[in-house]
């Protein structure tokens, strides 16, 4: 009797072994990787954000550039509306789908037997996303939903955007697409709580428009200091002038005497408009002033928080160089083109800005922070 009951206790921990195996071997891993819209898509939320610009701002002023979402862009974006986002929050990585149905995913370094059911989440190889300048963060609180997109690193542990964008105590959200994965041809969103709000001017206006979101601790080994696709920054860009002065009395124009003020500017962020993703662009210094910085070039909505390098810096051999957060647009009949002046509140204003690479690479990967 008793070799009989170790026989079927033997038989049952191998059924339940098998059961544990086969378990694990449903386990489907997901690399996360940048969220991309069909063109079309962008175009559409980029006239739908011109409208709500100029419904708030008179031309001829400075409007600041975060995009306010209503559940009709909600829609174009993939996303389910506004009440149903708000009703809960993304400690996990979340994929998000147009039904309001949410799967939640495990880090795969934290997956275990226990949890091999529940699907996991891999960030390695995900070419440009992650927590870095430019990356692209949607503000789900209160009861509004806003898209900004992400500055420098500072201290490591912490990274800028536009004080507009959030209040000190708000939560960010990363966004991520779940691997080649659509409905109805639009990505899967991934969405992921990374940190909160711990600094901000609020709307503090051009040159005092900043803030600081801490990285929760879990998140860090996804961000990095270093621009998508230009690379840096290395060191702070620090001059101040103007790049042409003009005396509108006699009319007499002048040329800076400091050549490093007439400086190209790189940036990468999450406009709407110009490419279905993440895209680099570039434009022309203006201005430099202690606290603020203006250029012309490529700049649109969602681009807002943005970090901007110099191209070249203030000495010879000086390269990619920070040079500020991306706050406000000039509203003019430029605004639906993807072009138009900017201007942002200079890199120093929330403290020192971490090191990045100076040859960019697609993924985040660990390297030493100061």
């Amino acid at each position: 009797m008793t070799t009989r009951r170790v026989a079927c206790a033997a038989l049952a921990l191998s059924l339940l072994a098998l059961a544990v195996s086969g378990t694990a071997a449903q386990a489907k891993t997901y690399k996360v990787g940048e969220y991309k819209l069909p063109d079309a898509r962008i175009d559409q939320l980029r006239d739908r954000w011109a409208d709500q610009i100029e419904a708030r701002y008179a031309r001829g002023t400075w409007a600041p550039m975060k995009y306010e979402l209503s559940n009709r862009d909600l829609k174009l974006m993939g996303l389910p509306p506004k009440k149903v986002l708000l009703a809960h929050r993304y400690k996990r990585p979340t994929a998000v789908y147009p039904s309001g149905r949410m799967v939640r995913m495990r880090m795969a370094k934290r997956s275990t037997v226990n949890a091999a059911a529940t699907p996991i989440a891999s960030f390695a190889g995900a070419g440009f996303f992650g927590i870095r300048p430019g990356a692209w963060v949607l503000l789900i609180n209160g009861d509004s939903i806003g898209w900004c997109s992400l500055a420098h690193v500072y201290g490591g542990t912490s990274i800028a955007t536009a004080g507009h964008c959030g209040n000190v105590g708000d939560t960010a959200t990363v966004i991520g697409a779940l691997g080649d994965k659509t409905v109805s041809g639009l990505p899967v969103p991934v969405l992921m709580d990374f940190g909160r709000f711990s600094a901000s001017t609020g709307d503090g206006g051009i040159g005092n428009d900043w803030a600081l979101i801490s990285v929760d601790a879990a998140y860090r080994p996804l961000m990095t200091p270093t621009m998508a696709f230009w690379g840096g920054p290395i060191g702070t860009y620090t001059p101040n002038g103007e790049v042409v002065s003009a005396d509108l009395t006699s009319g007499d124009v002048s040329v800076t005497p400091n050549p490093t003020l007439a400086q190209g500017i790189v940036h990468y962020g999450h406009g709407t408009g110009i490419g279905a993703g993440g895209t680099p662009r570039s434009g022309a210094a203006i201005t430099w002033r202690p606290d603020h910085f203006a250029f012309f070039g490529a700049i649109t909505p969602g681009d807002s928080g943005s970090g901007s390098n110099t191209l070249t810096g203030d000495t010879v051999g000086a390269n990619r160089e920070a040079a500020g957060i991306n706050t406000h647009i000039f509203v003019d009949g430029s605004l639906r083109t993807g072009l138009g002046v900017m201007a942002g509140t200079r890199a120093t204003k929330p403290g020192t800005v971490t090191n990045g690479q100076i040859l960019p690479y697609p993924a985040p990967t660990p390297i030493p922070l100061p």
